[in-house]
């Protein structure tokens, strides 16, 4: 009897998402989300500073930015984001078509508080992953 070698099957990487989020609450309950999803969630990154750096360095394949962070905008973290080609969306309680800068102007948006399947939705759909 021959025995047929095949290859072993590759695991797929888990997707990783970029936090960007102040409030302790709000980023417990998306860490749920992203465990629930199966992906990886990095930071989250609570102050500005603390965001940029993130967003230097990260190899996610989206983030989540929440716009005011402790009363610093988010829009130079995203500005970053977008020259490296990682996607992204903002998180508001603000009403995202008025506050978002016109650099961002096209940018994904929620509204917080979150429709959390609204919210799966929209980052599968960005990363290009099955719902």
């Amino acid at each position: 009897m021959t025995t047929v070698a095949t290859a072993p099957q590759e695991i797929p990487a888990r997707r990783k998402v970029l936090l960007v989020e102040d409030s302790p609450l709000v980023a417990m309950s998306l860490e749920t989300l992203f465990e629930d999803m199966d992906w990886e969630m990095e930071g989250p990154a609570t102050r500005l500073d603390e965001a940029l750096a993130l967003a230097e360095t990260t190899d996610a394949d989206i983030a989540l930015l929440d716009v005011n962070l402790d009363g610093e905008m988010s829009w130079a973290v995203a500005d970053l984001l977008k020259v490296r080609g990682i996607p992204f969306v903002f998180a508001t309680g603000y009403d995202g078509a008025s506050v978002l800068p016109v650099a961002h102007g096209e940018a994904h948006f929620v509204s917080k508080p979150f429709q959390i399947t609204e919210l799966e939705t929209l980052l599968r759909e960005i990363v290009g992953e099955d719902i």
